[in-house]
């Protein structure tokens, strides 16, 4: 009988929260509900678990991917669009409450409570909602990926050649957390039954700020890589027209308010809570960014989870 229900299992948080849950409950236990069940690996269709076909933007099709499921977790939709995004997250709660979940997680992230970033309030609505529903919860604000840093630390490309990147606000310290120690963590929390009702933060264990990661990256790539804090405008200008949506100024407007949420402390407060259910050191960012740039230096594109 099927206990588990994850959602998002092929994604980069996703497929590490199954990776690690499969070394604690059996595969029969755990189904993954897919929007593209074709998605999954060769690897991880070995492992026995079931696969059903579900889609946010479907409710039917969450009502049978859900059905049995005594844990679920819903893992945030892939989209930069607030009202569609909890659009989705609202359909795959009332979904949960149909099927008769008894305990639904839910991946937010690590901004406060009350956020000024931009890319915090669909997560904060959703949070609302389920808080709101009646059913069972764990709210998870997963901590800032160290996977994610080219993202923050001004569009990065390692492969660009350039000694300077530009933010506007702040610099502020990040809690950076790497995304196998965030899924195994979840797991374990899910495993575990725990925390019933309650917001958990899984942070890194150290704050570190933006230039202090340029410097790292400095030392990496083989020269100086200056990160200067300027106004807005500046940043707008400097980033327009780059690939993809974040050459747009809309776009470009909203991530920095990141930056003013950097400035408010938002991203360095760092909870032991994360490395207590590991219990070991947590993944330090450097040695991700040292993985990642001797690897192949690709930029992290995703605007957030």
């Amino acid at each position: 009988m099927v206990k588990y229900v994850l959602t998002g299992a092929t994604g980069g948080l996703g497929s590490q929260v199954l990776k690690y849950l499969l070394q604690l409950v059996p595969a029969s236990d755990i189904a993954v509900s897919l929007h593209n069940p074709s998605g999954l690996s060769q690897e991880i269709l070995s492992t026995g678990i079931e696969v059903r076909q579900g889609d946010f933007a479907d409710p039917a099709s969450l009502d049978r991917a859900f059905a049995g499921a005594e844990k679920l977790l819903i893992v945030s939709y892939p989209s930069i669009a607030h009202e569609l995004r909890v659009q989705m997250h609202t359909n795959a709660i009332d979904a949960a409450k149909r099927c008769g979940v008894k305990h639904l997680y839910y991946t937010s992230l690590a901004f406060a409570g009350d956020s000024v970033a931009a890319v915090m309030q669909a997560h904060l609505d959703t949070e609302r909602y389920l808080q709101a529903s009646g059913l069972t919860y764990t709210i998870l604000r997963e901590g800032i990926y160290s996977e994610s840093f080219p993202l923050y630390l001004g569009f990065f490309d390692p492969a660009g050649g350039a000694h300077e990147v530009r933010v506007p606000h702040s610099d502020g310290g990040v809690a950076w957390v790497s995304r196998p120690d965030l899924g195994e963590g979840t797991a374990r929390i899910m495993a575990s039954g725990a925390h019933a009702n309650e917001t958990l933060l899984l942070s890194g264990a150290r704050a570190r700020t933006l230039a202090q990661l340029a410097a790292t990256v400095s030392a990496l790539v083989g020269r100086t890589l200056a990160l200067r804090v300027v106004p807005e405008d500046e940043y707008v200008r400097a980033h327009a027209g780059g690939p993809g949506p974040r050459g747009e100024e809309a776009f470009l407007r909203k991530w920095a308010t990141t930056y003013r949420a950097l400035a408010r402390g938002e991203l360095a407060v760092v909870d032991p809570l994360l490395q207590q259910i590991l219990g070991r050191p947590l993944k330090p960012v450097e040695e991700t960014v040292a993985e990642m740039l001797q690897a192949s230096g690709a930029v992290m594109e995703q605007y957030a989870k």
